[in-house]
């Protein structure tokens, strides 16, 4: 599993449009991995109330989610991984490959990009704020189970500071 996530990179060069999309994703990628850092089958699997999705399962709705926005580069999808560790694991890979596929577009290709034969706008304030939310529902549900996320910084995008 990649650990790519555990910080932001450093911040691009130029301002695009393909880039702003891509630093959203950095983001996603940093929050979710530091949301799941070290979870327990206990706590993935933890459910604050009847009707209320597990943390497992909402990992798995982040890994569709993101899948769905990587079916605009390859209609054909990726073979979806069974289990809680898997679906982290390949949500992280889906968010790096996002990631470097919006970083390399023009405007045009960008412009062209389509979900669900809908302009890739609709990719912005439906799946990619849709995984952000969930994102934060891992952390609190994370706390209910007496399990909080490390402490890193979004902000700045650095990892929770070791204390000794």
């Amino acid at each position: 599993m990649t650990n790519r996530y555990n910080t932001i990179p450093a911040l691009p060069e130029e301002t695009s449009a393909a880039n702003v999309i891509s630093r959203m994703l950095s983001g996603i990628g940093f929050r979710f991995y530091w949301a799941t850092d070290g979870l327990t089958d206990e706590v993935y699997s933890y459910q604050p109330g009847k009707g209320v999705w597990s943390i497992e399962q909402i990992v798995e709705h982040i890994w569709v989610l993101l899948n769905w926005i990587y079916k605009s580069f390859d209609p054909a999808g990726l073979e979806k991984p069974s289990g809680a560790k898997a679906w982290r694991d390949g949500s992280l890979e889906r968010v790096e490959l996002l990631e470097k596929s919006f970083s390399n577009m023009s405007d045009e290709e960008l412009i062209s990009l389509q979900i669900l034969k809908q302009p890739f706008w609709l990719m912005i304030n439906g799946p990619l704020a849709d995984a952000l939310t969930h994102v934060g529902q891992i952390s609190s549900i994370r706390r209910m189970a007496g399990s909080p996320a490390p402490k890193s910084n979004s902000f700045r995008g650095t990892p929770p500071i070791e204390k000794h």
